[in-house]
């Protein structure tokens, strides 16, 4: 009887699972539907704002550091340390999907979004239930897609097989990799595609979704890339810049900045740390206007979360939380308000290091003697990195004492920690949407292939501006000075400054892993090198004594096959053409 019941049931379910399939034809039978599935590959486009990293994604940098004693869980601790041939849930180089397709690894969600993206070109050219306009947006926006999901795996992995259509299960799919370069060409026929279909610009329910302008920018960032030395080695042209590829790249960088800024995107003025800060986080809009690809998510980011895990240090009275701590490498970038670096300007007190600075010091980074909030008692809470002269452990200042043994650089991070987003106020009432493109990175861009292409004072085709008027206009919006004259001598000098300013400009903003890699430069001894502050203060004179130090524990281990991520093992083992990375 309990059989015949249990068979009995089983078809009545079975009945109705197959009266609620929906199959490819319901999908691609009305625009809605269709929209609506090629919505699902914006889904695998990973938030590096998502508190399930445990600690922001610039900490792979040597910009940023994860406090040593939570790191044990980390993807940091497995980039930091050299560790990419893993099989663990490390979102930046682990290759399960985890937590599920949008919250996985960049490979797991690449591949199923690229098939979201081929099924929606493939369905949408032979599909008479949407009218020609609706054709054209579906595909431009899915060839926008593609284009960026292979960006995504390439600059992780190199070149690699161009999904470019729906396979099928039975097919051979053990291809030979492709070169960086032959992909790159295929990157940038999609991006063409979709600047062909899409528009400029989207307002109202649409904005996030594909643009002209988002097609424009990835363009010129592949070709940027593709020009870039750690690429050239790769394609056989040696470790230098390609000039050739460098003109091309500078003219769709231009390109980018014409039409954006024609579609309405503009720089937000940065003269004030609350006008700088409408960049990344904002209570009215949002995205500001210089974002022209943001990772939308629901509503405000909150209190809870991401900003308690990824940015705000524990020092706050919050326990088991990650945090991320700045480093000294990335506070030495920044240039007087002389517009020299602290080398070269006389003026500069390595007793006074963050006097007369550049104002986006003090917009990204939280130093000794920085106002950040209040405490516990409402009063402005004031940063206090300093340890006793004496070596009493209770004379320490608050936040070396309240951050228990973690290893302290003397920093916190800033840029995405608004300051009424403490555990007294609690208010994380922000709009803070990731941008993986914004206006002002174009002129960087543009900054760099036009100074290999033509020097500092060249331009590019049809460019009303060269390249140090691009990096002046950026300078010139958080009331810097332009560029001094001693650095635009020739185009290995400018190139330094170039270099220097997308440092400081995009920091915390997950460029410095990518551009460190395509510069060839993570190998270097400076770079793997991890520095921070130490404050020492006579707690009986009040004088303060400050000492750059090397952080003990926190070198990176970054060798020549590092310029490349592994493969998956599973997928070298099953395959005979389709070749690992040298060195894994």
């Amino acid at each position: 009887m309990i059989l015949g019941l249990w068979c009995s049931s089983c078809e009545r379910y079975l009945d109705s699972v197959e009266e609620s399939i929906v199959t490819d034809e319901d999908i691609f039978s009305n625009f809605a539907d269709f929209r609506a599935y090629l919505d699902h590959a914006y889904y695998g486009i990973f938030d590096f704002h998502l508190y399930k990293q445990n600690t922001a994604i610039s900490t792979v940098s040597d910009q940023f550091q994860c406090p040593s004693n939570t790191a044990w869980q980390d993807y940091a601790k497995y980039v930091n340390t050299g560790l990419y041939d893993n099989g663990a849930n490390a979102f930046e180089v682990g290759w399960q999907k985890s937590n599920g397709y949008g919250e996985a690894s960049t490979l797991y969600n690449a591949m199923t979004a690229l098939r979201v993206c081929n099924m929606v070109i493939e369905r949408a050219e032979i599909s008479d239930a949407i009218t020609e306009n609706q054709k054209k947006d579906l595909q431009g926006q899915a060839y926008f897609l593609r284009a960026f999901f292979h960006f995504e795996m390439i600059k992780r992995y190199g070149g690699f097989q161009y999904i470019d259509r729906v396979y099928q299960l039975d097919e051979d799919l053990d291809f030979e990799r492709m070169t960086y370069e032959e992909t790159t060409q295929r990157i940038v026929q999609d991006c063409d595609l979709a600047i062909e279909l899409l528009p400029d610009n989207r307002s109202g329910r649409l904005y996030g979704r594909a643009t002209g302008t988002m097609a424009r920018f990835l363009k010129h960032v592949a070709l940027l890339y593709d020009a870039s030395p750690t690429m050239n080695i790769s394609n056989g042209y040696g470790n230098s810049y390609n000039e050739e590829k460098s003109i091309l790249a500078a003219t769709a960088a231009w390109e980018t900045i014409n039409k954006a800024t024609s579609a309405g995107f503009s720089l937000v003025n940065g003269l004030t740390k609350n006008e700088y800060s409408e960049i990344f986080y904002s209570r009215d809009v949002v995205a500001s206007s210089e974002t022209i690809f943001p990772k939308l998510k629901n509503g405000f980011i909150g209190y809870g979360s991401t900003l308690k895990q990824l940015y705000i240090p524990r020092s706050f009275g919050l326990n088991n939380n990650r945090y991320t701590l700045a480093t000294h490498n990335l506070v030495q970038m920044f240039e007087t308000v002389n517009g020299l670096a602290i080398e070269d300007d006389p003026t500069y007190d390595p007793q006074k290091p963050y006097e007369n600075r550049d104002p986006r010091l003090g917009y990204s980074v939280l130093f000794h003697g920085s106002e950040q909030g209040i405490d516990v008692n409402g009063r402005p809470r004031v940063l206090d990195f300093s340890y006793d002269s004496e070596g009493d452990p209770l004379k320490n200042g608050e936040d070396i004492t309240g951050a228990g043994p973690d290893i302290i650089t003397g920093y916190y991070m800033r840029k995405f920690w608004p300051e009424t987003a403490n555990p007294w106020q609690q208010d994380g009432a922000y709009f803070m949407n990731w941008s993986y493109m914004r206006l002002t990175q174009a002129y960087l861009d543009y900054a760099e292939a036009a100074n290999e292409a033509y020097g500092p004072n060249g331009k590019a085709p049809e460019a009303n501006i060269t390249a140090v008027d691009a990096i002046n206009i950026v300078r010139a919006r958080v009331g810097m000075p332009p560029v001094n004259a001693m650095y635009t001598t020739d185009k290995v000098t400018f190139r330094k400054r170039i270099w220097n300013e997308r440092n400081v400009e995009l920091n915390g903003e997950f460029q410095r892993w990518w551009d460190m890699r395509r510069w060839h430069v993570a190998h270097e001894a400076e770079n793997r090198r991890i520095k921070g502050m130490r404050v020492t203060r006579n707690n009986t004179t009040q004088e303060e004594t400050y000492q750059v130090i090397d952080v003990v524990g926190a070198t990176r281990v970054f060798e020549e096959k590092h310029y490349w991520y592994p493969w998956p093992r599973d997928v070298i083992f099953m395959s005979n053409r389709f070749k690992q990375n040298p060195g894994w």
